[in-house]
């Protein structure tokens, strides 16, 4: 532990929160979002639990408040007679200062019990920036940072989430992670844990029969990378016999009936959402060549109209909330959006209840959904283009129509929007200056539509953020820029509008270039994040927090070349960091996208391949290659990657050799 972290002996329950409250509280900032007691929280007998589990969130209260798949696990959990879940997340600086100085160790919001007494500790992570943060919360929870350290007194460490699927960097530091959506998974992992500690196993051993019997958990002590001299991954070993190889993903196949929580946490301080969400949608059918999330998630899935208003029903009766906010990576792909948006708009607009669209895909839907989303309220317009050329759309599979996002503005202008809110993503693969300038001029006229209305220029706000290749894409191979070609990209972009009431805000580029480095690195970079965390890093996706210097120096005293893992353009049969958890849309198909992309080609969705062939992606039962694959996958590996299943998989993963030059795959 770090100098000053000793716990306060014995404290826990009553006794360690009037500790908390008498000496910690009083000094930090926001100190109502350490004291739980918020309206839906759960409380159970503890002794009476046959699985205690500390679901843990590595930022700020109102960021994990706001996680609809941290909403999920709580509720699936606790939804269980003999299952105990309490929350737990990550103190701020001022917050960690004062429990390291009083001895008050990490403690969950419901009964201010330590993190270090429960049988699990769930990390639910989204974005690599979180990673020192789990750091500072295993070590105030007095766990052991490294993995091979702990022994079964100190709980199991699990972690979900989209950077499970590039799980590298924070490998040591992880017991198992959990590849995939966790509705079924989670009540697995819990019941098998407890299963195996009633046998009486060592830690190693619990691990093993773990990884083997609950499908989609990857323990990555039982792999071993090897290297070329080049630094580049020749070969995977797996070290026990019958490991999966790779960890199969999970996916929920029946959405409809899949557990969702109504009866939603109502925080007393502010979150960064405020409303009461439902997913209507899982994957997507649009195959954006950037986007992880569209494919770590195939196939798609839809609950039904009418499980979306009954969910909303209850959901408002629950929490009180004043919006209804319809989730997916694409509502407006919904079959039937407008209709259901009329349909809970005839049920909560005389209650004064607002249903929104977080963002909304360019399309002629777009100019019939304003109508309905503007009937309780007129927020903004939300809208993601992601690149304002039409070119640039095409390259990265979103062809969508200059004159199809005008039109819906207008529409939304004419039902009393103001506001309309752009996404745009910057260093994009085939982006030049001209791509650049197009971002400008398109806000410009989207403002300027609103004054054929007879009206002042619309608000528009154009966020444009970095573009981070991420594993599982056909982009996973595109090089990133650094930082310098970053800031002088985001100052063509602020000089192209000419329209003052259209703002341009940019990301910080330090923080994306530390993204993309942990994103796409491998198991070396734990002995730097480790360094980095103990220099003080800590928040590092914070623009106020992170701090480039130390993780500089972290790097530097490791022999890491931050820009090889961060910047440069991988080999298309290069062995690939996350290659052991690579288990959704195949590699052969990623390869054909980014060869039509380098083509300008545009790939029909999914939704268009119900009436022509589709282009196989070996996600889904359509694919002929879907039944081989969970052939392959229900026999697992014994030995090296090099074993004959393995290379016959090579419509999957390159081929792995040690020798020099490996073969690549489909």
């Amino acid at each position: 532990m770090l100098a000053g972290s000793k716990h306060a002996t014995g404290l826990r329950g009553k006794e360690l929160r009037r500790h908390v409250e008498a000496h910690i509280l009083p000094f930090v900032t926001t100190p109502a979002q350490y004291t739980g007691g918020e309206h839906n929280q759960v409380i159970k007998d503890h002794a009476a639990m046959r699985v205690k589990i500390a679901l843990a969130f590595p930022d700020t209260y109102a960021m994990g408040m706001s996680s609809t798949g941290f909403k999920v696990l709580y509720g699936l959990w606790n939804e269980q007679p003999d299952i105990v879940c309490e929350r737990t997340f990550a103190p701020w600086p001022d917050m960690e200062k004062r429990m390291r100085e009083h001895g008050a160790p990490l403690f969950t919001l419901e009964t201010y019990t330590p993190v270090g007494e429960y049988d699990l500790l769930a990390f639910s992570v989204a974005y690599e920036m979180g990673f020192t943060n789990m750091l500072t919360m295993l070590d105030l929870a007095g766990i052991p940072l490294k993995a091979e350290a702990r022994d079964m007194s100190h709980p199991i460490v699990i972690m979900g989430g989209h950077t499970a699927f590039a799980p590298e960097p924070i490998a040591d530091y992880v017991d198992a992670f959990c590849i995939g959506e966790g509705e079924e998974m989670a009540l697995e992992v819990a019941n098998k844990v407890v299963e195996l500690k009633k046998l009486g196993l060592t830690r190693e051993e619990l691990l093993y029969r773990l990884c083997r019997e609950v499908e989609g958990v990857y323990v990555p002590r039982f792999y071993r990378f090897e290297y070329f001299p080049d630094g580049t991954i020749a070969d995977v070993i797996p070290l026990r016999n019958r490991l999966p190889f790779p960890v199969k993903r999970r996916a929920v196949k029946d959405f409809e009936n899949a557990f969702f929580p109504t009866k939603q946490i109502v925080p007393y301080v502010e979150t960064v959402f405020e409303r009461f969400s439902i997913e209507i949608m899982r994957g997507c059918v649009n195959g954006c060549r950037f986007c992880q999330a569209g494919m770590i998630t195939r196939g798609q899935r839809q609950r039904s109209p009418e499980k979306v208003i009954e969910l909303a029903k209850k959901g408002f009766e629950e929490t009180g909330y004043d919006e209804i906010g319809l989730l997916s990576l694409s509502s407006s792909d919904y079959v039937g959006i407008t209709d259901l948006a009329r349909r809970l708009n005839d049920y909560f607009e005389d209650r004064g209840i607002g249903v929104s669209l977080p963002s909304l895909r360019i399309g002629t839907v777009l100019a019939t959904l304003p109508k309905e989303m503007a009937r309780v309220r007129k927020g903004g317009l939300t809208i993601a283009p992601e690149a304002a050329s039409e070119r640039l759309r095409n390259i990265i599979n979103k062809p969508v129509r200059d004159d199809h996002l005008l039109a819906g503005c207008i529409e939304a202008f004419k039902h009393g929007y103001d506001h309309v809110k752009l996404y745009f993503m910057l260093g994009l693969p085939g982006e030049n200056d001209d791509d650049l300038r197009a971002i400008g001029r398109l806000s410009d006229k989207i403002a300027l539509a609103r004054t054929h209305l007879g009206k002042p220029p619309a608000k528009v706000s154009a966020s444009v953020s970095s573009f981070v290749p991420k594993a599982g894409t056909p982009f996973q191979w595109a090089p990133m820029l650094d930082r310098e070609e970053w800031r002088r990209r985001q100052g063509v972009i602020r000089s192209s509008t000419r329209v003052k009431s259209v703002k341009v805000k940019v990301h910080a580029p330090d923080c994306s270039y530390l993204e993309g480095v942990f994103s796409r690195g491998d198991r070396r970079l734990g002995a730097a994040l480790e360094t980095g965390w103990r220099l003080g890093a800590r928040f590092d996706g914070w623009d106020d927090q992170l701090k480039m210097d130390v993780w500089a120096e972290a790097f530097k005293q490791h022999g890491i070349d931050a820009d090889w893992y961060g910047l440069r353009e991988r080999k298309l049969d290069e062995i690939l960091p996350w290659v052991c958890v690579n288990d959704t849309v195949s590699e052969g198909f990623l390869k054909r996208e980014l060869k039509r992309a380098e083509k300008g080609m545009v790939t029909q969705t999914c939704a268009d391949a119900d009436k022509d062939p589709c282009f196989i992606c070996d996600a889904c039962e359509r694919s002929p290659l879907f039944a081989k694959k969970e052939e392959m996958l229900a026999a697992p590996l014994a030995g090296s990657a090099r074993d004959e299943k393995y290379a016959a998989k090579n419509w999957t993963f390159p081929k792995s050799t040690l020798a020099a030059g490996a073969a690549g795959g489909a």
